[in-house]
């Protein structure tokens, strides 16, 4: 049996940093960070860090995203004995004394067997379709940058694995080119899922109508994120998830992959009534953006708000952390531990106090102005996504 983490009683509360899987920490994902780590430490909670190094070419940046967390001052708890620790001296001399981590990609043959469990129960199912067949089979695109909903083209199409593999190669011989590879989707019933967040409020998302059967483990054989990061969460007895909005969209993807293996550990059947969703599910806290002055999110292209240009540039670490800090809403203060007192007593404390802090809520700016008051040593005022 694989070691796997569960909220005892000495710490009810576990958070978690999953650095982006582009491998490049910019101020966006620092202010995320930061929040994440705040809510768990302001809770007393266990914080755990997971490098997500599933996409390719992020390999190569674990050195430099443990670095840049060094510098920002996150600290984590170590892991215990999950599949995929690692040391971060392994990195490099200078990260000697760092707490353990989990790497995403060690954990590949755990997913790869969650899989082929969630194959043999029905919950997953191969598939052959490229990007331009499901572009051309759908009749309304959806938003510029959304995939277009996959249209069920190969449900029930293969009797199983083997054959879809077949009929991948037999189209690759006609077409003179190497096989594809199989992709497997998750099976996705009708009906709308209901969850609560605890800064966007009551959600709702019809997954079949709105994506249909999404992928959850790609053409060249890793796992996609979806699968992967519910994993690893269930696995590390993760309690809350704080992260950016812009991956508030998922959430409803990842409550059915929850719930499926979920019904996997319980040695259930597969049943259509996913959507009443398993007990033990995280908290959601999906965070307002940091912008750049063009109005879009900060994002691996923005190379001068990158974190390890501002170490590189001497910016002082402690003056970023109070700009974060009175992003969020609190005090001027740059110790990590007097923000999480203040984060408990302001945000913590009141569990409506966010939902009156609507200035809180809205995205912030950091562009060529903030990034010039850090390099002259002062903290930048904090400017706001305006009021609609």
């Amino acid at each position: 049996m694989t070691a796997q983490r569960t909220a005892g009683a000495s710490a009810p509360h576990v958070g978690r940093l999953a650095p982006s899987p582009t491998g490049v920490l910019h101020v966006g994902n620092a202010r995320s960070l930061l929040w994440a780590a705040l809510a768990t430490r302001s809770r007393g909670g266990e914080l755990l860090l997971r490098v997500e190094d599933l996409v390719p070419g992020a390999a190569e940046q674990i050195a430099q995203v443990l670095a840049d967390l060094q510098w920002l001052g996150l600290t984590w708890d170590d892991p215990g004995a999950l599949t995929g620790r690692r040391e971060p001296a392994e990195y490099g001399p200078e990260l000697e004394g760092l707490p353990a981590f989990v790497l995403q990609s060690d954990r590949a043959g755990l997913h790869a067997a969650l899989l082929d469990r969630l194959v043999r129960r029905g919950d997953v199912y191969p598939c052959i379709c490229t990007r331009k067949d499901i572009d051309a089979a759908a009749r309304a695109p959806h938003a510029e940058d959304r995939a277009a909903r996959y249209p069920g083209t190969c449900r029930g199409r293969f009797a199983d694995l083997p054959a879809a593999l077949r009929c991948d190669a037999a189209h690759a011989a006609r077409a003179g080119h190497a096989p594809q590879g199989v992709a497997l989707r998750m099976r996705v019933d009708g009906g709308v899922l209901r969850w609560y967040d605890e800064v966007l409020g009551p959600q709702a998302c019809d997954v079949q109508a709105d994506s249909g059967d999404f992928v959850v483990r790609r053409k060249d054989g890793t796992p996609a994120y979806m699968l992967a990061v519910v994993a690893d969460d269930r696995a590390m007895g993760v309690t809350e998830v704080v992260r950016g909005d812009d991956l508030a969209e998922v959430t409803a993807q990842q409550l059915l992959v929850h719930a499926a293996l979920a019904g996997l550990d319980a040695g259930a059947p597969r049943t259509a009534a996913v959507l009443a969703m398993p007990p033990g599910l995280p908290r959601f806290c999906h965070v307002p953006l940091v912008l750049g002055d063009d109005g879009r999110r900060l994002a691996k292209r923005n190379r001068s708000l990158h974190v390890q240009t501002l170490r590189r540039e001497g910016v002082d670490t402690r003056q970023l952390r109070v700009f974060l800090a009175l992003s969020l809403g609190l005090p001027a203060e740059d110790d990590l531990g007097a923000l999480a007192a203040a984060y408990r007593q302001r945000w913590v404390a009141d569990a409506d106090a966010l939902a009156r802090a609507p200035d809180v809520l809205r995205p912030i700016y950091f562009d060529a102005a903030e990034l010039d008051a850090l390099r002259r040593g002062q903290i930048p005022a904090v400017r706001r996504l305006p009021a609609r």
